[in-house]
């Protein structure tokens, strides 16, 4: 009878996490560049023709592609971090442990 695969490091281990949220990066990157390249080749055709209403249009969603692409590569690497810092609590700032990077951060923005 064949025995059931036990893998000996954790399936999403920080090492295989990290793997993926880089893969995913490199092609929010690749995506965000493709994006920047259609908002290009609609301009040109807005520039030629600016009652184009189909070519305004398609320039704006290659715009919001190519911005979505960088937010989901901030919330990428916000994940990463925040898994670092739960797999890793000697990370951790001594003084205040409740305190983390992203709480400041927000009471930076508040301001």
């Amino acid at each position: 009878m064949p025995s059931n695969y036990i893998p000996k490091n954790s399936i999403l281990g920080p090492t295989r996490v990290q793997r993926i949220a880089k893969k995913l990066i490199d092609e929010a990157a690749e995506d965000r560049q493709l994006a920047l390249d259609a908002h290009r080749f609609f301009r040109t055709m807005v520039d030629d023709n600016p009652q184009d209403a189909a070519a305004k249009s398609l320039m704006v969603d290659a715009l919001k592609v190519a911005q979505a692409s960088k937010n989901n590569v901030v919330k990428i690497l916000n994940l990463v971090i925040k898994m670092e810092e739960t797999t890793n609590p000697s990370t951790k700032n001594s003084k205040s442990p409740n305190t983390s990077v992203f709480t400041e951060l927000d009471n930076l923005l508040n301001e």
